[in-house]
């Protein structure tokens, strides 16, 4: 009985914990711009770009079931920093854990005119 209710506790916890998917953002200031396109985001990973940019804030996204999947962690991560207006996000790191799970962050950007 008791290892009836160990294991049906332990399923229960795998499948709710199984699906896992969290973003956070943290916004300079409380400016608002436009929606962008998250296709039109370009991302920087080593260096930051040439052209005068403002910083909008910080956006991450985190997945418990990546499953080695950085391209979809990498459009979340478009997806949501285009609702803030983005134009790009620099210093853009991907992290992938051993159990399946990743993430993804940046800084959020707008280019100046």
């Amino acid at each position: 009985m008791k290892k009836t209710i160990f294991f049906s506790v332990l399923l229960v916890s795998i499948f709710f914990l199984s699906s896992c998917t969290g973003n956070a953002v943290f916004l300079k200031d409380n400016k608002s711009f436009t929606q962008t396109d998250p296709k039109n985001i370009r991302i920087y990973s080593v260096t930051d770009p040439s052209d005068k940019y403002e910083v909008l804030g910080y956006v991450s996204t985190y997945s418990s079931s990546a499953h080695d999947d950085g391209d979809l962690l990498k459009e979340n991560l478009k997806k949501q920093a285009s609702h803030y207006g983005a134009t790009a996000i620099i210093r853009f790191k991907l992290n992938m854990e051993i159990s399946g799970g990743g993430g993804a962050e940046g800084v959020a950007i707008r280019f100046l005119q």
